[in-house]
């Protein structure tokens, strides 16, 4: 049996999730997590064989982690750094040009709030949508259900549990609106030293 989500993802119990794509992914990013940084190949061979979505412009580094792989969606060029941990149960889709810091958290799963539904194994999970050219700051959450619009900025450390809009400057726990990215934000061309 292999998970399948839906857009709104889904309430089920744990227990049910089918475990063998979840080894198996497990392994394979294992084996991604202790090639050398020359291994430029295999570690693309191996994305290949782990993620939903991958192209040769998505660049991770080790430290990484997933739940399943085949749930998560680059669209375009990505940097994604040390020590990343993405629970995709349901999809999650990554924009062009996205950076993502270490330490990162993104979470599409859940679990109820009332202690004997956890106990008895459910969890939820919400698709993640991350627009093009998000920075996402180190030790940032992304909770499920969240979409983050095109350019944003996610400040370290921030828990985002709602919806970011388009060139957006947010921060804190949880999360919120600090400012509108503008024109001010670009440096200037006689600021850059090389």
């Amino acid at each position: 049996m292999k998970l399948v989500t839906g857009p709104e993802g889904f309430i089920g119990n744990a227990r049910n999730i089918p475990s063998d794509r979840q080894r198996e992914v497990e392994a394979l990013v294992w084996d991604y997590n202790q090639t050398r940084p020359t291994e430029i190949d295999k570690q693309r061979e191996l994305l290949k064989k782990i993620l939903g979505t991958y192209n040769d412009k998505v660049f991770i580094q080790h430290g990484i982690h997933f739940d399943f792989g085949f749930n998560t969606h680059f669209l375009g060029m990505a940097f994604v750094n040390f020590n990343v941990t993405i629970l995709d149960t349901s999809p999650i889709t990554i924009g062009d040009r996205c950076f993502i810091a270490p330490g990162v958290v993104i979470s599409c799963a859940s679990h109820p709030i009332d202690s004997e539904q956890r106990g008895f194994g459910m969890e939820i999970s919400k698709p993640i949508t991350i627009g093009e050219g998000v920075w996402i700051g180190a030790n940032a959450t992304i909770c499920g259900g969240v979409h983050i619009g095109d350019h944003s900025v996610i400040g370290a450390g921030a828990v985002v549990l709602k919806d970011v809009p388009a060139d957006s400057v947010v921060a804190g726990v949880p999360a919120r609106v600090l400012r509108k990215i503008t024109e001010k934000d670009i440096i200037p061309q006689d600021k850059i030293q090389f």
